[in-house]
């Protein structure tokens, strides 16, 4: 059984009926010195050198005379419970409405910070944990949503969806499937004609960076943001990661050189598209959350080998946060895992037969490993062992998703 969370009706005085609103804000991770770098083990928690470029959040507040969201991207490996539930704890004690739905997402960057997680396996790809990390954390991104929150004002809002070539690559089988779209929406004022707020969405492991990599970098999602910042004056970036579960990047160049050159390839589609675009007044805001009971944990330690359940249980997630937020006829599906392509299209595929355009968001507000198709879970790659929960998750989340889409149809 699933739990949705409850969202009560608030009509806010400063907003007209039928109006939305929104309010963009970035902050700046404020770091410890030599922080570990959170997504590869084989660092072994090692400390950082130093600092590459920046990382930090940037956030999105929307608002109609109904409902209040949150759409949040974080410069992180992923996004915890525990670090969902203290932010959420800290935007209610400075004041936020408690109903403000907030969809928490990380960019997977795999050279963010680490040593924010307490769990056994989130320590092995982080490092130990740090409380000065976490509270650092928890401060930067709730005062980033507090801040975009503060800044509401009238919106329009335009989406688009261009495709790709050369930049992503199925790394689970070479003969699989790959994603290589890349969708926008942007945010304007009612009388501008340059966007204030742009969100990015593609699918490709941010591991442009290797494991050889010893400096806090947001990789390649970083270009992006900070491309289309300084070629689109006064817009803030929001990058999501989309279904790259068996998606990874195109490399060209050597170091740093790689995620540059994939970062600067998408900014430059993300302008050329915001050159073509024609923002209009969006329709009502939608939203529903909910925790999704999982399957019971099965940790594999190789094929044929698991922990006892007893054990597994100690490690890893029995439920799941599903979001799902809808601006008009644009809809982003808030995912907790590592999503593979084929199950990332069949949410996108639902959406588009019901007239809606897609953004599917990975790492959102929760994290539960990979989710992967029941045949790719016996096949044997790597990321098959990540899938924490038996082979029937992926399609597990996918199907609620759709249930929900169709519960906020008719609300």
């Amino acid at each position: 059984m699933s739990a949705a969370v409850a969202l009560s009706v608030f009509t806010h005085a400063a907003v007209a009926a039928g109006e939305v609103q929104a309010g963009v804000a970035k902050e700046q991770f404020v770091l410890p010195r030599r922080v570990p770098l959170a997504g590869f083990s084989k660092r072994k928690g090692a400390p950082s050198r130093g600092l590459h470029d920046p990382v930090g959040v940037r956030a999105l507040v929307l608002q109609d005379e109904g409902i209040r969201v949150a759409l949040v991207s974080c410069d992180l490996l992923i996004i915890d419970e525990r670090l969902f539930d203290a932010v959420r704890a800290r935007l209610i004690e400075q004041g936020l409405p408690r109903d403000l739905v907030l969809m928490l997402a990380a960019t997977h960057t795999h050279s963010g910070p680490g040593a924010y997680g307490k769990r056994f396996l989130e320590k092995i790809s982080m490092g130990h944990f740090d409380p000065q990390v976490f509270d650092a954390l928890v401060k930067a991104i709730s005062d980033a949503v507090i801040r975009a929150y503060a800044g509401r004002s009238p919106t329009r809002i335009a989406s688009m969806t261009a495709a790709t070539e050369g930049l992503v690559k199925n790394r689970m089988d070479p003969d699989g499937i790959t994603d290589s779209e890349l969708r926008m929406t942007a945010f304007y004022r009612p009388a501008g004609d340059r966007p204030y707020a742009v969100l990015v969405n593609f699918a490709a492991h941010p591991t442009a960076l290797g494991t050889w990599n010893r400096y806090l970098s947001a990789d390649y999602p970083g270009v992006v943001v900070e491309a289309v910042e300084r070629r689109v004056p006064g817009a803030t970036c929001l990058f999501f990661a989309g279904s790259v579960g068996d998606q990874g990047p195109a490399k060209a160049g050597i170091g740093f050189e790689r995620a540059a050159w994939i970062g600067q390839s998408l900014a430059q589609v993300v302008v050329r598209m915001l050159e073509t675009a024609h923002p209009a007044l969006p329709g009502a805001l939608r939203a529903l959350q909910e925790r999704l009971t999982l399957p019971p944990a099965n940790v594999r330690l190789g094929f044929g080998v698991s922990l006892p359940r007893w054990m597994g249980k100690r490690l890893v997630d029995d439920d799941a946060t599903l979001s799902l937020l809808a601006v008009g006829n644009d809809v982003f599906f808030g995912v907790p895992c590592d999503l593979t392509a084929g199950l990332g299209q069949e949410l996108r595929a639902s959406a588009r037969s019901r007239g809606l355009e897609p953004m599917v968001i990975g790492f959102a507000s929760d994290y539960i490993g990979y989710c992967i198709s029941a045949a790719l879970y016996e096949a044997g790659p790597y990321e098959s062992l990540m899938a924490f929960n038996g082979p029937n998750t992926g399609e597990l989340i996918v199907k609620r998703l759709i249930q929900m889409l169709d519960q906020l149809g008719a609300r």
